[in-house]
């Protein structure tokens, strides 16, 4: 497990952070795109029109939602190590996003 001191350190990683601002940029295309009609975003009415919302922001603020979007994910993977924290793949890290979407567009949870 991660240390606290070595979970707020993991906050100015920049090569995590490039990589969760590509994630974001993916999760609000599919957003975008209505591909995001399945787990693990909310089917509930209206919270598809929330996401497109919070999307069209994203895209254009992928820097400032990158942080947030890191710093959620780290608080939700406190108990993994740094190594696998950092050395997580591609797709583990999109997965991580994609469960964060909701939470950041407002979608009722």
């Amino acid at each position: 497990m991660a240390t606290y001191t070595e979970i707020r350190n993991l906050y100015n990683d920049s090569a995590m952070r490039n990589k969760v601002a590509t994630a974001v940029a993916i999760a609000a295309d599919t957003v975008m795109r209505g591909n995001d009609n399945v787990a693990p975003f909310s089917q509930v009415a209206g919270d598809h029109d929330k996401r497109v919302v919070w999307a069209k922001d994203a895209l254009g603020n992928t820097e400032t939602y990158a942080k947030q979007f890191w710093e959620s994910v780290l608080a939700a993977n406190n108990t993994l190590t740094v190594a696998q924290i950092t050395g997580a793949s591609d797709s583990a890290l999109q997965s991580k996003v994609n469960d964060s979407v909701d939470l950041f567009a407002g979608v009722t949870l």
